[in-house]
């Protein structure tokens, strides 16, 4: 379900938002993490949509501070949520006439999503390269079948020393080894 909001100024936003049955809104537009703008409690959290992570923490710690800066909440009411990895604040009520409370949150919700966007999309692009480079290699970073050469020792394990003569490495390959 999109949510559209109106605002006097007459901006439109769409977002992927659906109502609870108590009648809060979650939005889950962001790539990293889920809002939740609970009207009845006037409060606004935060949840990692996957495992946490210091880019989940960031992607909150940014939300919350650009709520803060556009004065919708208070920066000492953040604190952390009793769900593992949430973050809340409480939503400073709007003393301006005309102006709503929900309507000022979900169009600057709006306009944090699109300015993450950006984000997304060079992340969603560094793990689509990485995944080309290992699995499609170019020409310099492979080779083909047979191009290596046989030889009777390669790399940097002998076979000859077990694990219980690691501290006796050199000398047992020494021993072993034609002086000329």
């Amino acid at each position: 379900m999109t949510i559209s909001v109106d605002i006097k100024l007459d901006p439109r936003v769409s977002l992927k938002a659906r109502r609870t049955l108590n009648g809060d809104i979650m939005i889950m537009d962001h790539e990293d993490i889920d809002i939740v703008l609970m009207h009845e409690k006037k409060k606004f959290v935060t949840f990692p949509k996957d495992n946490m992570s210091d880019k989940v923490y960031s992607a909150q710690d940014r939300i919350f501070k650009f709520l803060a800066n556009k004065g919708l909440i208070s920066r000492n009411s953040v604190r952390g949520g009793n769900v593992f990895g949430s973050l809340e604040a409480e939503m400073l009520e709007s003393k301006i006439p005309g102006i709503d409370q929900m309507q000022a949150f979900l169009y600057s919700v709006h306009q944090y999503i699109q300015e993450e966007k950006p984000y997304f999309k060079s992340s969603a692009d560094y793990e689509e390269d990485r995944l080309d480079s290992l699995l499609l290699p170019d020409n310099e970073d492979s080779t083909d079948l047979g191009d290596v050469p046989q030889s009777d020792k390669k790399g940097s394990m002998d076979s000859r020393v077990r694990p219980f003569g690691f501290q006796y490495n050199y000398s047992l390959v020494r021993e072993g080894e034609s002086e000329d």
